[in-house]
């Protein structure tokens, strides 16, 4: 059932990042000759959230194949690369599955989040997601250790024309933004007053604080032109969308900035926390300051995606301190939730046996 979700090719490209289990032969000692076994145990592995030793006695007891808890560590440490192609190759498939797009785009959502090990005082690693908004599929997951940074950047050769490409407010800077619509693609971001300088048409910095003063009322969205002038490139046109929050809203806002900030809250931060703020390129008579505003708010279905990976699939459970080990496993996770989509969908794919016993 597991590997009639894989791509066709799934042995192929284990060849190709180095697997090919054939290249010693059976009579001079080795063991695996199939990559399915240790692909098989690595799974369990991460899946079940077992220990080595534990694992490759159980693989031993179901007379599947006696390795010892080092050689299957190894396998992992090598697996990395052939694992990144797989979910790479699984999450392309999903996109021929994308059910509609707004407007005309196809819209992404960017997020990452950090995970580290019981009892780590700090980071271990980040996942960083592309997720296609119409069915939430991963188009792209790269893992980075904690160093690496967000930013669009890390997507560019993905950008296309077609696309919209949503973020939070770390994504939100000049670098970023010219990194997306310099392949032809747009972007929609949450404003960064701190990262993201804005200019009117003569090129005179934007005062935001005092556009927003002239928002009276709740829920009367506005927008104005503006420019992000990137270093070394042409201004970028685009609109600053905003709207201000009802009073509840705008104190659970302050309440959320008080909790996060503490003391460095400013008095500029608590008023500007009444407000929902977006950059985007998007051309007016494509979408409205409406439709910007409505579609910003799905963002928060990452957030969803992210929290379900941690704590229904374990991906904060990081068993190791190698960071080759640690990639591997945090794609195992990851090329498991794939797996799991799979056969809980009414597109799942069956192995032959299955249809045969079925029929």
């Amino acid at each position: 059932m597991i590997e009639a979700q894989f791509p066709a090719n799934w042995r192929q490209l284990s060849r190709e990042h180095g697997l090919d289990c054939g290249a010693v032969p059976a009579q001079l000692g080795a063991k695996v000759q199939d990559v399915s076994i240790p692909l098989r145990l690595a799974l369990f592995h991460v899946g079940t959230n077992t220990s080595l030793k534990t694992t490759t006695a159980m693989a031993a007891a179901a007379g599947m194949i006696d390795i010892s808890a080092v050689a299957l560590h190894k396998w992992m440490r090598k697996m990395g690369a052939f694992l990144a192609a797989l979910l790479a190759a699984m999450t392309d498939v999903a996109r021929s599955f994308a059910a509609e797009t707004w407007a005309g785009y196809e819209i992404l959502i960017v997020d990452a989040s950090t995970v580290v090990r019981p009892g780590s005082g700090g980071s271990t690693a980040r996942v960083h997601y592309v997720l296609r908004l119409t069915d939430l599929q991963p188009v792209e997951i790269d893992v980075t250790d904690d160093k690496g940074g967000e930013t669009f950047r890390r997507f560019e050769s993905r950008a296309q024309p077609g696309q919209l490409w949503m973020g939070d407010r770390v994504y939100s800077n000049p670098p970023g933004i010219l990194a997306i619509t310099s392949r032809g693609a747009d972007v929609l971001v949450r404003y960064n007053r701190g990262a993201l300088p804005l200019y009117d048409v003569r090129g005179v910095s934007l005062n935001v604080r005092l556009k927003l003063r002239s928002l009276r009322k709740p829920n009367r969205p506005r927008e104005w032109a503006v420019w992000v002038h990137p270093q070394g490139a042409q201004p970028i046109r685009g609109r600053l969308c905003a709207v201000r929050l009802p009073p509840e809203k705008a104190d659970e806002a302050r309440v959320r900035l008080r909790r996060e900030q503490g003391a460095q809250a400013t008095v500029e931060s608590f008023e500007m926390a009444a407000f929902v703020i977006v950059f985007t390129t998007v051309p007016e008579h494509r979408l409205s300051t409406e439709q910007i505003l409505e579609l910003y708010a799905l963002r928060w279905q990452v957030e969803l995606t992210i929290k379900r990976d941690k704590s229904i699939a374990g991906l904060d459970r990081l068993p190791n301190y190698r960071d080759d080990t640690i990639r591997t496993w945090i794609l195992a996770k990851m090329l498991l939730s794939q797996i799991a989509h799979r056969v809980t969908t009414p597109r799942v794919d069956l192995p032959p046996c299955a249809e045969i016993a079925a029929a």
